[in-house]
């Protein structure tokens, strides 16, 4: 546990607050100006404010901004007052969300490298679509809306999704994952991913981005997922590899974590089609009850773009579930976005990447507060003027420099 830190608030400017309203004002404004009230930057950063005070939808948001519309006009124009829900809802639905997603993420991404020491090891960094559940509707009560999808690269590194776009309804994932790694450039970087983006063209983009890659397999890959099962069922054959270990005792549970690997691959049907491929890795799972006899055990296979260093391929394996825990649960759990009901497409991804950029903003912070992310949440809506400034301040002090580097 990392004891709080005494801070001379009073000495801290707030600039981090300040630059994010810039960043917003740059987003494009596509409404007719000579009719516009509200500014789309004060309308943005009132959202994000008001999701970070714990309010989670536009009533809320609206709600918040009333109850705080003094301190606002501190750094915000507000040149009408406060836009009622349906204006901010309205608003926020005009904006491209790649555009207000990458924007502020760059910013985030500059700050951790300014407040954070260069790590030697290389950044796992995971990828995986998340559905918002709320945004659906049936066609028994209106027309027929698929829920919005969500496709993250996750970098374990900084602590957050450093590129994500939304899935159209007439596609999936799989297309989205090539498209992504495109825009990135994966140097020191070891990109994972579930069975279902375990495709050929996702290797490849991978690769030509410079990373490297352990990959899931599952039935979906038919013949070649048959072949490294069976090799890795091979008693004999398992105690000539590669094979590293770990145990730990979680929730009454002793777990064990036993991971093989070998470049002898030249046998696997078709291993050539797949970019750069250099090893398959194993993976079995050995999960102990404390109080009673019952054991389980839970395999996955791999194929891997590097070889002959298991301790890399066993942490990639480990970190994969990070997006999950780290992502789409809190996201899920803190943010309530599975009760995002929005109808409009575009506001309901908007809504989501603002609670994102929120996720990004309290998870900087979190080691000087010392407790959860949901508590943040809950203490700021005590105290909100206080707490949001005291957030901004923390970011941009040597306290909080300190303290990440203290996490590597």
């Amino acid at each position: 546990m990392v004891k709080e830190l005494d801070i001379n608030y009073e000495e801290v400017d707030l600039s981090i607050l300040n630059n994010f309203v810039k960043i917003t004002k740059k987003l494009n404004d596509t409404r007719v100006q000579y009719k516009v009230k509200h500014n789309m930057s004060d309308i943005v950063m009132i959202t994000l404010l008001g999701i970070l005070a714990n309010a989670n939808t536009w009533n809320e948001i609206h709600c918040f901004a009333k109850s705080h519309e003094t301190w606002l006009k501190t750094f915000l124009e507000l040149p009408s007052g406060i836009p009622s829900h349906d204006t901010i809802q309205r608003v926020i639905t005009m904006i491209n969300p790649t555009t207000l997603y990458t924007s502020t993420v760059k910013y985030l991404i500059n700050l951790i490298d300014n407040l954070t020491i260069t790590k030697e090891e290389k950044d796992v960094k995971s990828m995986d679509g998340k559905t918002i559940n709320g945004s659906s509707r049936s066609e028994l009560t209106t027309d027929k809306i698929l829920p919005a999808n969500v496709m993250s690269i996750y970098s374990h590194d900084y602590g957050m999704s450093i590129i994500q776009d939304f899935i159209e309804e007439k596609s999936n994932e799989i297309p989205m994952g090539p498209e992504l790694i495109k825009q990135l450039n994966l140097s020191d970087s070891i990109i994972t991913a579930d069975a279902l983006n375990t495709q050929k063209e996702t290797a490849k983009a991978i690769i030509k981005a410079k990373g490297n890659y352990v990959l899931a397999l599952k039935a979906n890959q038919g013949i070649m997922y048959q072949e490294v099962s069976e090799y890795f069922h091979d008693n004999d054959l398992l105690k000539e590899l590669e094979y590293y270990s770990e145990t730990e005792k979680s929730h009454s549970k002793f777990i064990k974590r036993e991971y093989y690997m070998t470049n002898h691959i030249n046998w696997i049907t078709n291993y050539k089609e797949w970019k750069n491929i250099k090893s398959i890795g194993y993976e079995r799972k050995t999960i102990e009850s404390l109080n009673n006899d019952k054991k389980t055990i839970e395999e996955r296979f791999f194929i891997i773009s590097f070889e002959n260093d298991i301790k890399i391929f066993a942490d990639a394996v480990r970190k994969h579930w990070g997006i999950e825990n780290n992502l789409h649960a809190p996201l899920d759990i803190v943010f309530k976005e599975d009760d995002n009901t929005t109808l409009e497409k575009n506001g309901a991804r908007n809504l989501s990447v603002l609670k994102r950029i929120a996720l990004n903003i309290i998870k900087l912070v979190q080691c000087f507060y010392n407790i959860s992310l949901k508590l943040i949440r809950y203490k700021i809506s005590m105290n909100t003027e206080e707490e949001l400034e005291k957030i901004f301040k923390t970011i941009n002090t040597t306290q909080i420099k300190s303290m990440l580097e203290n996490q590597t």
